[in-house]
């Protein structure tokens, strides 16, 4: 009888972790659609500044990060750079080759995004909580001079199937909260304004 309720003791962990909620991760060759809500929060103002818009997220590709409040405004991040229009006319066009760390920003948003955090292990220490329903991992960059990095204090992604919220806190107190809204998992297929989009900043 002590054998068997020893047994079931050294049992209960691994039931435990087989419980715990996990991410769906997007893998090359998917699209993660949706809608997003973000608030700025900045020293020194009473109110967060908040945008609403919607986005495409194609794995491997990039993001299209579309906002329609408070105006519009376009942000087009790729492993090559990013580019981004106001009204509809390009405001800002940075290629990765000019600024270093945009590759691993961009693996960085990416990756969190998708669920899937094995790709940020080496340049975060990681913290992950759990229970059969929800899931939180947090991001501490490894690296204070890290130059892509160099602003974040922490980075905290939560969800349940899916991301549902990404918070990045900065060093010098300010946070910009993302939540995501009307989430869709599909076969990647970007339609003929996005691949536009994507197809600029191609290498």
């Amino acid at each position: 009888m002590r054998r068997r309720a020893l047994l079931l003791a050294l049992a209960l962990p691994a039931r435990a972790m087989a419980q715990e909620a996990r991410p769906e991760v997007l893998r090359e060759g998917q699209q993660l659609r949706g809608r997003f809500t973000q608030e700025r929060r900045l020293q020194g103002f009473a109110r967060p500044l908040r945008s609403e818009g919607d986005f495409l997220l194609l794995p491997g590709r990039g993001l299209v990060w579309r906002a329609t409040v408070p105006f519009a405004s376009t942000m087009v991040i790729t492993p090559a750079g990013i580019l981004q229009l106001l009204e509809g006319r390009e405001a800002m066009r940075l290629p990765a080759s000019r600024m270093p760390g945009l590759g691993q920003f961009y693996q960085v948003l990416a990756g969190a995004m998708s669920g899937d955090p094995s790709s940020l292990g080496q340049v975060f220490a990681t913290g992950w909580q759990a229970d059969a329903t929800r899931w939180q991992l947090t991001l501490t960059p490894r690296r204070a001079d890290d130059p892509a990095l160099a602003s974040i204090a922490s980075i905290v992604v939560s969800g349940a199937r899916l991301v549902e919220a990404v918070e990045v806190r900065k060093a010098n107190g300010d946070a910009d909260l993302m939540t995501f809204h009307d989430q869709r998992v599909g076969p990647a297929a970007p339609d003929a304004a996005e691949q536009a989009l994507l197809t600029q900043l191609s290498p």
